[in-house]
């Protein structure tokens, strides 16, 4: 079995700590993606799963056996990189077999091997030419190619779209995907963009200054994110936040945002909160829309358009709310005009709310 079992990993260089007791446990066959910003910790993790790394503490284990020690070419993982680390005059077919040809696999495994990957990856018509002569889509497919016929228990993948145009990593992104369903191998993904993480997972864990903020499946951490780092990081465009003050109203409680702001909560929005509670407010734009004729009871609030962003197949809109800055979204072929005033209908059903000292999500 292929489980990867982190447990209290920490890492530091010299009196800096980059990774604070990281705990996870990755299934056999999951799919999973370190997703944060740049300098959260993410690839040095992957790293040190992979043995590049050393860790300072806690112990990693790869299927039962414990790897702390274990040199990297004998943990049973293959690994590919953002700069797919090919051998430029080398031709594909030798690229993809160089580590079957290291261990000595005889002659009609590694050809056997090789043109197995190349079948799965769609490479069998380049395997004569030399990188040079590959797009950067070929190119990584040549590398994933490399890594599978080494039949691993895990795969790590550290960005290894982020030097694609957005239309091939679209295209990667499926490939990867049906890569995985072929093979049925547990994989430990990377990315700092929150598309491929949402669009490939099978769970996502995300990651801030060396500390895991949330561990789930892509719905789970849209719909329901454990704290507004999570809510604004995924999603795009981000999520609207706004700090305001819980308080009495006729049927309930509303929040106060400014003195020309109040937004009225459900009841069961208001039987989490007590009055004076000090909260943060988020509402996604896709929560916020243009109001296209009659409310039909929908809470509905004036915004001042600012920016349009059209999109096809529906529009962005920066509106300005009583002085807080939203953003919301027009469906269809609607453009409103800036400068303008319109109405703008909340869905507040859908509204978050979280503990404006600690972050955390109120559920």
């Amino acid at each position: 079995m292929a489980n990867v079992s982190i447990r209290n990993v920490q890492k530091a260089y010299g009196k800096v700590e980059v990774i604070h007791g990281l705990n996870l446990d990755v299934a056999h066959n999951e799919f999973v993606v370190l997703v944060g910003p740049s300098g959260c910790g993410k690839s040095t993790m992957l790293r040190m799963i992979a043995g590049l790394e050393s860790i300072t503490g806690g112990e990693i284990f790869i299927g039962e056996r414990l790897v702390n020690n274990v040199e990297p070419k004998n943990r049973n993982i293959a690994m590919v990189f953002q700069n797919y680390a090919l051998y430029p005059h080398m031709s594909v077919f030798r690229n993809i077999s160089f580590g079957l040809r290291a261990a000595k696999l005889p002659k009609e495994e590694v050809q056997q091997r090789v043109e197995e990957a190349a079948r799965i990856l769609g490479l069998e018509d380049l395997l004569e030419r030399k990188p040079a002569q590959l797009s950067g889509g070929q190119r990584q497919r040549v590398a994933m190619g490399r890594a599978i016929v080494r039949d691993p228990q895990v795969f790590l993948f550290d960005e290894p779209l982020s030097n694609l145009d957005a239309k091939l990593r679209h295209q990667m992104r499926t490939e990867i995907k049906k890569l995985h369903q072929k093979v049925q191998t547990t994989v430990i993904y990377v990315t700092h963009d929150q598309i491929e993480a949402m669009t490939m997972a099978d769970r996502i864990v995300i990651m801030r200054d060396g500390v895991i903020q949330q561990v789930g499946a892509p719905r789970e951490v849209y719909h329901s994110p454990a704290n507004t780092f999570v809510a604004g990081f995924i999603g795009s465009p981000t999520m609207n936040m706004m700090t305001g003050r819980a308080e009495a109203a006729a049927d309930g409680l509303q929040i106060r945002i400014s003195d020309g702001l109040t937004v009225p909560l459900t009841t069961g929005q208001s039987s989490r909160l007590a009055a004076g509670s000090e909260v943060v407010l988020g509402i996604r734009p896709e929560d916020l829309t243009l109001a296209e004729g009659p409310s039909n009871g929908a809470w509905t609030i004036t915004g001042n358009i600012g920016v349009v962003e059209p999109l096809g197949s529906e529009t962005l809109v920066s509106i300005d709310v009583a002085g807080q800055e939203l953003t919301a979204t027009a469906k269809g072929r609607t453009e409103p005009a800036v400068g303008s005033q319109a109405p703008f209908a909340v869905n507040l059903e859908n509204m978050h709310i979280f503990d404006r000292q600690s972050e955390l999500a109120i559920r």
